[in-house]
């Protein structure tokens, strides 16, 4: 009996943990993306009318969804990308900020672009010893004229296995092709798997091809 109601509370924790944290998070940056807003109406983020704030904190998320509407907007078209990449031309000259900048839209478009980004593939490389498998992301097929290639005398294929959880950092890796394991799963899918740990994965995880491109 004791066991079970034990089971019972166990399974309890594990429901109401992640909620618990999902909502304690969302609730922490709800509050720094709106404490301008309550800051420029009250001049202080401190002690005042709790419907008051609220609303003002609405209405400021509010008018930052309808900013970056029209950024996105404005992005549609060509005086926008103009801009845009006017933007970035001087942020990308800035010494720390340009790395910075570059890592964040790096791992930004490997999570949320259908074509992930600079990674084409995900590939399953026995690292650091036999037996022992890691997850890499195909950067270049080196077909043709690679120099690493005609040293060796083997195609080699560049291979970025990032470290877990920060995938910011990791190894650039050059493996002959017949020893990468080229998986179904997409680059998003791989790249959420390596920044948790292993603990998010896709459920059709288990179709892979070997020695082959999908």
């Amino acid at each position: 009996m004791f066991k079970a109601i034990r089971n019972k509370i166990i399974g309890g924790l594990f429901i109401v943990i992640p909620l618990g944290v999902t909502v304690w998070l969302a609730t922490f940056i709800y509050g720094k993306l709106t404490a301008w807003a309550v800051y420029l109406v009250f001049g202080t983020v401190g002690d005042h009318n709790f419907w008051l704030v609220q609303i003002i904190r609405i209405m400021s998320l509010g008018f930052m969804l309808v900013i970056l509407f029209f950024i996105g907007q404005l992005a549609s078209y060509r005086v926008g990308q103009f801009i845009i990449k006017c933007a970035e031309f001087v942020v990308k000259k800035l010494p720390l900020i340009n790395t910075i900048y570059s890592t964040i839209q790096q791992i930004g478009e490997a999570l949320w672009s259908p074509t992930g980004g600079m990674f084409s593939q995900v590939v399953l490389i026995e690292y650091p010893k036999k037996g022992t498998w890691a997850i890499g992301f195909l950067t270049n097929e080196n077909r043709t004229g690679f120099e690493i290639n005609e040293r060796v005398g083997e195609e080699l294929l560049s291979v970025f296995m990032p470290t877990t959880p920060n995938p910011t950092s990791g190894y650039l890796l050059f493996i002959p092709r017949k020893d990468c394991i080229f998986l179904k799963m997409t680059v998003p899918d791989g790249m959420r798997m390596v920044i948790s740990g292993g603990a998010v994965y896709p459920e059709d995880m288990g179709n892979i091809v070997i020695n082959d491109k999908i």
